[in-house]
């Protein structure tokens, strides 16, 4: 069990929301899956914890998986529940699917990218992630054609798939990745923006291959485009990137003399975060900012040290 889940949340087999399910599926009976996750409180709401339905999911899986028609019909049921949590434990079985119809769990998963509900937006993300990474060369192509969708939503589904697909031990990748982010780098819609420098890029690819994204982000800060230069300066507003001031350096120093406000506060908020770990040297460019003239706007934005 990992330590996000905790026993209180999930039960045991003998008694507790785990139980339910677990005689839910011996009843072969979806639907009852969906009411006993649906039927607990978490953080004092109705609703379910995300590690019980992760839980959920990788138990279904293993007892449906080998039985194709049986997971066929469980994942059809679940799919098209009326329930966000139900749509949710599907996008958790489809991807055992993905080996025998893989174009059927993709039609699914980009019909569930467009769900009403946020929290099956994210888990059609993490499908996508998860697909991506076990059968990349073609899940790339297919996420090549989302990336131009009208829909915000795959867009921001094509982001929210390199982030989860990223790993450390497939440094490999991370060119491909990179190169399948970038026309999205001008993506004006902040849904898709929100997501990406500082998420997939920031926390994603940089914590993967921090030689290789770092050389994309300086190729990127000399864009043009100021959305694309804002997406730049907020990798390094990241956890991950605020470890990179070294580098991120020098990319700052020429992002923060651009005109325009949304860049410049995407400055000042990677200064602030990277000022946590690099406080003298990240505040000897911010007085050394403040002294030019070209530079001095974005020093102000980023603010006076706090003094414990």
């Amino acid at each position: 069990m990992s330590p996000a889940i905790r026993a209180d949340e999930v039960g045991t087999v003998a008694e507790g929301p785990l139980s339910a399910v677990l005689a839910a599926l011996a009843r072969d009976d979806p639907g009852a899956v969906v009411a006993a996750l649906d039927g607990q409180l978490h953080h004092g709401r109705p609703g379910s914890p995300a590690a019980l339905r992760q839980q959920v999911g990788e138990r279904l899986a293993t007892a449906l998986t080998p039985q194709t028609g049986r997971v066929t019909r469980w994942i059809d049921a679940l799919a098209t529940s009326a329930s966000p949590t139900g749509r949710q434990v599907a996008c958790l079985l489809l991807a055992s699917r993905y080996p025998e119809d893989p174009e059927g769990v993709l039609r699914t998963a980009e019909l569930l990218a467009e769900d009403p509900h946020w929290e099956v937006r994210e888990a059609a993300g993490g499908l996508l992630g998860t697909l991506l990474d076990r059968d990349f060369t073609k899940i790339r192509g297919r996420l090549e054609v989302l990336r131009s969708s009208r829909s915000e939503n795959l867009r921001r589904s094509v982001v929210l798939a390199v982030k989860y697909a990223a790993r450390r031990d497939k440094p490999e990748r991370v060119p491909d990745l990179l190169a399948l982010l970038q026309p999205l780098l001008r993506d004006e819609e902040p849904y898709v923006r929100r997501n990406l420098g500082q998420s997939a890029i920031g926390d994603g690819l940089l914590r993967v291959d921090p030689k290789e994204t770092l050389k994309s982000l300086r190729e990127w800060s000399r864009d043009r485009d100021q959305i694309v230069r804002w997406n730049v300066a907020m990798a390094f507003s990241s956890a991950i990137g605020s470890f990179h001031w070294p580098a991120a350096k020098s990319i700052l120093e020429r992002l923060a003399k651009g005109p325009e406000p949304l860049v410049r506060n995407a400055v000042a908020k990677a200064m602030r975060r990277s000022r946590q770990r690099y406080t003298d040297e990240v505040e000897e460019t911010r007085l050394r900012w403040l002294k030019d003239r070209d530079r001095a706007a974005t020093a102000q934005l980023v603010g006076p040290l706090k003094k414990r």
